[in-house]
């Protein structure tokens, strides 16, 4: 399935050709999971990574749907 990915943060630094305001499509398998794409694109959860799909806040082993965007971002933490 392909899946539009939007990239945020300092995360964007680590794919050069990334172009915002078009973000990139992936091709993952059916059922596949929010740690799937994680892996696919060479993040690591330990890294703070936030994953919103369908305008929430997704854990990484929630599955993704075809044709719904995904969001990937750091948390942050301040006060």
């Amino acid at each position: 399935m392909k899946v539009r990915v939007g990239i945020f943060g300092t995360f964007r630094q680590r794919f050069p050709d990334y172009q915002p305001s078009r973000g990139m499509e992936v091709e993952l398998p059916e059922g596949a999971t929010a740690r799937d794409l994680l892996m696919l694109l060479g993040l690591s959860e330990s890294e703070g990574v936030v994953v919103i799909a369908g305008g929430r806040v997704r854990k990484a082993d929630a599955r993704l749907q075809r044709g719904v965007p995904v969001n990937i971002m750091q948390a942050i933490d301040g006060g």
